[in-house]
């Protein structure tokens, strides 16, 4: 189902567009900018450099991985490349599940980058730095799968990174909104407005119990973990509380990415060339 020479022509494609190049760059002016900012800092300089520099990095990977991928897929169907992979011996299913792959192994090479640079910024805590970087490796998979389906979905590259963004923006604060409406409703409008969101949770995945900066500079269990948070979704909750932080991890990642790799399928199978 894995071609692997369509895995390499993707790889070699951000490659091509000095992708690599361009991210290494813009982690270390990041790191800079973070270490130039902690050095203002009357009190703690090296833990406010490791939370502004994780939490801007990480914001910067997530975001030149998603315009790759929306921008890579919307000129291949604009330059006939899609056409031109599939006349040869390969299914449509392996296109996307190869294109899924090659996507999450530069989410993962981003992601390990990004943990090496946050490792070096203020001194973080050895257990709290590999969860963090195993969480950003399957945050960041999670939002290139995401990519790859809103990009096969929406006819241009500038939407469908858009609307990547959006979701990623909203599983960031979707346990934010969830606290919100955990008070009593004030009006009947308040009251549909919450259960939409409540139902919306169930699809979102929640990356604001990945990724937590208080990861890195407490440690995991000093930080309370996820258990903390005021109101989680039901499953995010039961997956938290019986498989553990690392459980959770690594199976809402393969979920979701399993999810939007079955939706993508189910538009792209039905396309007509």
């Amino acid at each position: 189902m894995i071609s692997k020479p369509l895995v390499r022509y993707v790889l070699t494609a951000a490659l091509r567009d000095k992708l690599i190049i361009t991210l290494a760059l813009m982690i270390v002016m990041g790191a800079a900018v973070a270490v130039f900012m902690g050095s203002s800092a009357v009190i703690e300089g090296d833990k406010f450099a490791l939370v502004f520099g994780s939490g801007g990095l990480r914001f910067l990977g997530v975001t030149g991985l998603v315009l790759f991928c929306c921008f890579y897929i919307r000129r291949s169907f604009e330059n006939k490349e899609v056409e031109f992979l599939l006349s040869r011996p390969i299914s449509r299913t392996s296109f996307l599940c190869s294109h899924a792959l090659a996507f999450s192994l530069l989410a993962a090479l981003i992601a390990v980058a990004i943990t090496a640079v946050v490792a070096v910024l203020g001194r973080p805590d050895t257990t709290g730095l590999l969860v963090w970087g195993a969480s950003l490796i399957a945050e960041f998979a999670v939002m290139a799968v995401a990519a790859l389906f809103f990009s096969m979905v929406l006819s241009s590259a500038a939407g469908s990174a858009l609307a990547t963004l959006g979701l990623y923006a909203l599983a960031r604060m979707v346990g934010t909104l969830l606290g919100i409406l955990d008070h009593p409703p004030e009006n009947w409008f308040f009251a549909v407005i919450g259960n939409m969101m409540k139902l919306i949770s169930v699809v979102t995945p929640r990356l604001d119990m990945m990724g937590q900066t208080t990861w890195l500079v407490y440690g995991v269990q000093g930080a309370g973990g996820v258990k903390f948070l005021p109101d989680a979704s039901t499953y995010a909750h039961w997956m938290a509380q019986h498989l553990g932080l690392a459980g959770f991890i690594g199976i809402q990642g393969i979920i979701f990415v399993a999810l939007l790799l079955a939706a993508s399928a189910h538009d792209f199978l039905r396309r007509q060339f």
